[in-house]
């Protein structure tokens, strides 16, 4: 089995500001199975999904779905903020732009390591921004 080409860091540069774009619905199901699943019995979970409902279906896939290669052979999550603006409600639909804003060049005595930076807004059906994230992917 032949291994994927890694990218140049000037390669991985050239994804910078590139945006992809993604939707979910958001209805009972979803809430109850997600409760179910992080076991929350809150009944306050009824009518408004738990903020970990939208980090946990959407943390990663934006660095996916834009398809940005990677530098070096392994890559670990760097980390993630999160700002929730407003409650998600059931019956929402939520509308994210994920881009690939940043690519930050380091080092240590362990040998080089990039960090790829992905920023995200959160909005209803109604254009209001329910959350902003940043999530960090290190390649090394």
């Amino acid at each position: 089995m032949a291994e994927s080409k890694l990218a140049t860091l000037d390669e991985v540069r050239a994804y910078i500001g590139r945006k992809i774009e993604e939707s979910m619905e958001i209805d009972g199901t979803v809430i109850k199975s997600f409760c179910e699943c992080i076991g929350d019995p809150n009944p306050i979970w009824k009518e408004t999904a738990p903020p970990g409902l939208v980090t946990a279906a959407m943390i990663s896939s934006g660095a996916m779905l834009i398809g940005v290669p990677l530098p070096y052979k392994r890559s670990v999550a760097g980390g993630a903020d999160w700002e929730f603006l407003k409650p998600i409600k059931k019956g929402d639909k939520i509308f994210t732009s994920h881009e690939f804003a940043e690519l930050q060049e380091k080092s240590s005595d362990k040998g080089p390591r990039a960090l790829m930076v992905y920023k995200s807004t959160h909005k209803n059906q109604r254009g209001e921004v329910v959350a902003i994230s940043t999530n960090t992917i290190m390649s090394y």
